[in-house]
């Protein structure tokens, strides 16, 4: 179990290294910000899911109650 903490550690540290030296290039923040947006209409697109599916569960408890 320590090896796999060790390389998880590992993998982290270079995915930080590899993002540091992207932002630091032109088209790196564009890279960059691209991600952004593109994580946060991913957020939104998730949100809104769940709240459709609250919505549809809210429906079914509530006709359920009627019968």
């Amino acid at each position: 179990m320590a090896n796999g903490n060790f390389f998880a550690f590992l993998a982290g540290l270079a995915t930080g290294a590899v993002l540091i030296s992207l932002a630091s290039t032109q088209k790196g923040e564009e890279v960059i910000e691209d991600l952004k947006e593109k994580g946060s209409e991913a957020f939104e697109n998730g949100r809104a899911a769940v709240l459709n599916g609250l919505d549809k569960l809210e429906d079914a408890l509530s006709s359920d109650k009627e019968d």
